[in-house]
């Protein structure tokens, strides 16, 4: 079967069965219902007043796709954990499907599994020379050639387990350079032969074809040596050898990237023609340069042939990606991709005709690339949906929960080495992840960052190095490497205000684990009772909308909200608290900035051209909450008493490099400090090209601004009843004389 007969012909039926696609994102905006200005004070109390607990127990099912829907899949006692006819909205390497036959291989999941069966022909080769017995030309090889042709377009099945055609090609026909795996020598070199089979290629491989199946397109972000670049070469070669008319592209950044991969495919075509008797044979008469490939003869001076297609296209400027439909385009090195969203987009253009999908996009890219060119990936990686991506649930994250992102490849959970491997391909990740942290337990400083790039346990280790941080990362790495060492977390808490307070300024904090607002210490306070003022100082990075609001928008940032511990006394200055969140109803983050400010007592100073922040506190009596704009910050042009009035800083270049620079002194002071992980990779990872990416670096330079205010305030009990400061300025003394010093009380 053909791949157009595949796409024609089985998935129709499959569709019949299915309710029809609709983009998750276009879904969810027209499932939030709209908010009921009638009954906004009971609305808010059940947002903002009810244990967490409670509120996830009645979840609406038709809330958006991002928050409600991460579990939309769930395990089954049934044949398959997705069935045929569920709407597949993202893949769960975890669950079972239908569609493709696709069962976990993990260290708990499919100890039945024998791989065997699925790679006799490689076997096969390796101990005669040859795929079979049968001479060239008879029917007995002809029929061989034909079953195993079909294998690689449709998959192959045994027992209860099925492999995809892509994954039973790479195994069996697709020849390569491998690394020795004799651990007893020191230098193991290469040398030539088939892949094993490996768990982890096996769930991409399964993937690629949902993707394929459903209209979809592919990203992977990875670590190194996981052999992604000869899959991909693999992609392309096999519907050279086994479907008529199939175009598979290559494009890369520049030609130094696009070389390795396409004399991959070139150095395989060459081993099927020579190695199969003919039966993987295809002449490439009509065109046989480095950049193109055609499955075709020349005979009487006409062309003819099966006409399949390799081609490699250098997209080192935007629009470049053009030429005829294409079944497959693949962006190899996409880390490396200066322009790889656009490029990205323009692809639309060769895998759709007349609005239809015809083909596939994959795009790859590596841990431990740098500079501003990961950002396309990362982009990409975080918000897949907006990108026509099938998300993917992550199970690799720093907190242990879930995430829908593109496909991820951990270094934990790849291994050549065989005494990390069991007889299913399967690693030991609990192992090799001590293998790879004894590695990380040697090294310091950069070169932390980037082993830790290179061989990620969590997708924010690969793309540590996207941006050009203007912050230490000697100091930054050694900081982060002593919180995993130390294994510190912060606490996580929710907010509500305290029933028996009345004015609804007391709050009460209680632990939940499920919370986003993380505490490293509660409110400091006096002996004798009461609170500090001046004593803490926020920063807050606002939106002024929600998720369900901006539903339809790839590049959104999140609410955040910081809080600083000043100076005060023996005590160093230290980040106390933060939330950062993009809740799909915007008021909810508002509350809980408001309950942070209460607790702690203390101001906030945020961007003044958000508006939306501060009428909701103006509206609830806590406007005095909001800093005015800073002295720096107070334009020549006006008098700094109409200027006073204003709440924050403007957002010009001038202002957000100097949050930086007060921002980077106190990275280089007090680094040692710095206990929250998700600050610290964000310090590692910036980049001002792309600082709306980092909202928790905007809200801590703003925070830092704050304090610079603050300076020469010192923190005092609020409300004392007995002054303990003197006031300073002019005064008349007991002669009548005008004084300026100390005013005498």
């Amino acid at each position: 079967m053909e791949k157009r007969e595949i796409i024609r012909g089985e998935l129709p039926a499959i569709r019949a069965k299915k309710k029809k696609l609709e983009n998750p994102i276009q879904q969810a905006k027209k499932q939030v219902p709209k908010f009921d200005e009638q009954n906004e004070e009971s609305l808010i109390r059940q947002l903002f007043e009810e244990k967490e607990q409670k509120q996830q127990e009645t979840i609406d099912e038709d809330l958006p796709y991002y928050e409600e829907d991460r579990n939309y899949h769930k395990k089954r006692l049934g044949e398959w954990d997705v069935p045929l006819d569920e709407e597949i909205k993202y893949f769960d390497p975890e669950l079972s499907y239908e569609l493709t036959g696709y069962r976990p291989l993990t260290m708990e999941q499919g100890l039945d599994f024998d791989p065997e069966p699925f790679i006799v022909p490689a076997r096969t080769f390796l101990k005669t020379g040859a795929y079979t017995e049968y001479p060239s030309g008879t029917k007995p090889f002809r029929d061989y050639w034909e079953e195993q042709k079909k294998r690689c377009i449709e998959g192959y099945t045994v027992g209860t387990y099925t492999i995809t055609g892509d994954h039973y090609f790479f195994l069996n026909f697709y020849h390569m350079q491998l690394a020795n795996t004799d651990t007893n020598s020191k230098t193991t070199g290469r040398s030539e032969g088939f892949s094993s089979f490996v768990a982890k290629q096996y769930e991409f491989f399964h993937y690629v074809k949902i993707c394929e199946l459903l209209g979809y397109d592919v990203c992977v972000l990875k670590c190194r040596g996981v052999g992604l670049s000869e899959i991909l070469a693999s992609l392309g070669v096999r519907p050279f050898i086994t479907t008529r008319r199939f175009r598979t592209v290559f494009t890369t950044f520049g030609e130094d990237q696009l070389t390795p991969v396409l004399d991959k495919c070139w150095t395989q075509l060459d081993w099927l023609n020579l190695n199969t008797d003919g039966g993987m044979k295809r002449s490439r008469q009509k065109v046989d340069n480095m950049f193109v490939k055609r499955a075709s003869v020349v005979v009487d001076g006409s062309e003819t042939g099966r006409y399949s297609e390799i081609e490699g296209i250098i997209s080192d400027k935007p629009g470049k990606v053009r030429g005829q439909r294409t079944e497959r385009l693949i962006y190899d090195e996409a880390g490396s991709h200066k322009f790889l969203i656009k490029s990205w987009i323009q692809g639309d253009a060769l895998v759709t005709l007349g609005g239809v999908k015809i083909g596939l996009k994959c795009a790859a890219g590596t841990g431990g690339e740098s500079g501003e060119t990961l950002e396309g990936l990362a982009t990409m990686f975080l918000n897949p949906t907006g990108y026509n991506i099938l998300p993917y649930k992550n199970y690799d994250t720093k907190d242990g929960k879930p995430e829908l992102s593109a496909f991820f490849i951990p270094a934990h959970k790849f291994s050549l080495l065989p005494e990390y491997l069991d007889h299913r391909g399967v690693t030991n990740c609990v192992e090799f992840r001590k293998f790879h942290e004894n590695k990380r337990s040697k090294l310091k400083g950069k070169d932390l960052i980037i082993y830790c790039a290179e061989y990620c346990f969590y997708p924010d280790e690969a793309l540590a190095l996207q941006g050009d941080s203007m912050f230490d990362l000697e100091l930054l790495s050694q900081q982060k490497m002593n919180l995993i060492m130390s294994k510190k977390k912060p606490q996580r808490v929710i907010l509500t205000w305290d029933p028996s307070d009345p004015s609804r300024k007391k709050v009460i904090a209680t632990p939940s684990s499920n919370s986003k607002i993380l505490i490293l210490e509660p409110p400091e306070t006096p002996e004798g009772g009461g609170k500090y003022s001046n004593l803490y100082i926020a920063g807050i990075d606002s939106i002024d909308q929600g998720g369900s609001d901006s539903a339809t928008d790839t590049d959104v940032s999140n609410f955040c909200i910081v809080i600083k511990k000043r100076v005060f006394g023996l005590n160093e200055p230290k980040y106390v608290a933060m939330y950062m969140d993009r809740p799909n109803d915007i008021r909810q983050a508002y509350d809980i900035a408001l309950k942070l400010l209460c607790w702690y007592n203390c101001q906030a100073l945020l961007e003044y051209t958000k508006i939306s922040i501060q009428k909701y506190f103006q509206e609830r009596g806590f406007d005095k909450l909001l800093m005015g704009r800073p002295e720096f910050a107070m334009s020549t042009k006006y008098g700094k008493k109409a200027q006073k009035k204003l709440i924050g800083v403007p957002a010009t270049d001038a202002v957000i490099k100097h949050g930086l620079e007060l921002l980077q002194n106190f990275v280089n002071d007090y680094f040692y400090t710095i206990e929250f992980e998700e600050m610290l990779d964000q310090l590692i990872n910036y980049s001002y090209a792309a600082k709306r990416k980092f909202d928790l670096i905007a809200a801590a330079s703003i925070c830092e601004i704050g304090d610079e205010e603050l300076s020469g305030t010192t923190p005092r009990v609020a409300n004392e009843i007995q002054r303990t400061w003197q006031d300073f300025g002019y005064y008349i003394d007991e002669h009548g004389r005008r004084q300026r010093g100390v005013i005498k009380r």
